[in-house]
């Protein structure tokens, strides 16, 4: 993430603003640029009044770039899911920022929004299937409990996660419409990326069905970013896709704090375009001292996980695969 400044006052603001803490201009955001002044010019998201969503929208009444790939909220007569769904968009606005800005296309070939969301509650009848998150022909459904820290929390310790977070859960399942989105009508890209993360044609139920029952291999952190990456080819993706994202934004952040050298690009865009064995040097470097900061606070770690040679091969083939589609 860059850094932003009022375009009044020229203080600091950050991406979630609303307005500016030292002026009081009210603001609104667009992905391709920065922050305005919300007005005629520059009209507020739709959603703004409900969810404080701070993006700019096309045109007075209409909704903003990201809440455009919302499809269904959840029910706002429940008490808190008003706040599950503010906190759901916000990551996910930080993911349409992100998308855009790789010029990952955002749109089907009808000119719809894709990927959506579907983000939908528990049913208050016990009785009845709870929510599962996922992903099917472009469509991602998002159990707002994702958004309950104690519940997030409580999820990842049963299933045993390193950690378990809003960003990361939106960045993996946007990552299965983008395998397809991206592929679809290339088969040799489609062969290239099996030949890095194995046979996507295998029968996802039963692989599924194996990982949970058996777990994963025992030598699996040395060509996987998770063991839950070990389930099926798609889910290896997927899981390495997310992590892609998180050091690239990760990194965006760092060198507009100076929190790493200035050989590296200050613009995301020009961040990808380098080899992600060169990413990953500066990533480990950073989060191992961040790591160690927060530890010394008494904070979980920052950043639990191990970026073996062959998980930077496999996070490299996704970087050409996202470089690749600004060629075409």
């Amino acid at each position: 993430m860059r850094r932003f400044r009022c375009p009044s006052c020229q203080h600091e603001v950050f991406f979630p603003n609303t307005a500016c803490l030292y002026c009081g201009s009210v603001l609104g955001f667009a992905p391709g640029g920065g922050f305005s002044l919300i007005g005629d010019d520059n009209p507020a998201c739709a959603n703004r009044a409900t969810i404080d969503c701070n993006w700019i929208a096309p045109e007075p009444g209409a909704l903003c770039l990201s809440c455009r790939h919302t499809t269904v909220v959840p029910d706002l007569t429940v008490e808190g899911n008003v706040e599950k769904w503010a906190r759901i968009e916000t990551a996910k606005r930080r993911l349409i920022r992100l998308l855009y800005r790789l010029e990952l296309p955002l749109n089907d070939a009808e000119g719809n929004p894709a990927p959506v969301f579907e983000l939908k509650g528990d049913p208050i009848d016990t009785g009845k299937p709870r929510v599962l998150t996922g992903h099917e022909n472009g469509t991602i459904t998002l159990n707002i409990v994702e958004a309950d820290d104690a519940e997030r929390e409580a999820m990842r310790s049963a299933m045993g996660e390193p950690y378990r977070t809003l960003s990361g859960h939106v960045r993996h399942e946007v990552a299965h419409h983008y395998f397809e989105a991206l592929t679809g009508n290339d088969p040799a890209q489609r062969e290239a990326l099996r030949a890095v993360f194995g046979d996507d044609r295998a029968d996802y139920g039963e692989a599924l069905k194996a990982h949970y029952e058996n777990g994963p291999p025992a030598d699996w952190a040395q060509s996987f970013i998770s063991s839950y990456a070990t389930a099926h080819p798609y889910e290896d993706f997927a899981e390495t896709w997310a992590h892609v994202m998180h050091v690239l934004d990760g990194l965006e952040t760092a060198r507009a704090f100076s929190l790493v050298g200035a050989d590296l690009p200050e613009d995301l865009h020009d961040l990808a375009l380098r080899p992600m064995e060169r990413l990953a040097e500066s990533w480990v470097a950073l989060s191992v001292s961040l790591n160690a900061v927060n530890q010394a606070m008494g904070h979980e770690t920052f950043y639990p996980f191990v970026l073996s040679p062959t998980v930077i091969a496999k996070m490299e083939a996704i970087r050409a695969l996202i470089t690749r589609n600004w060629q075409l």
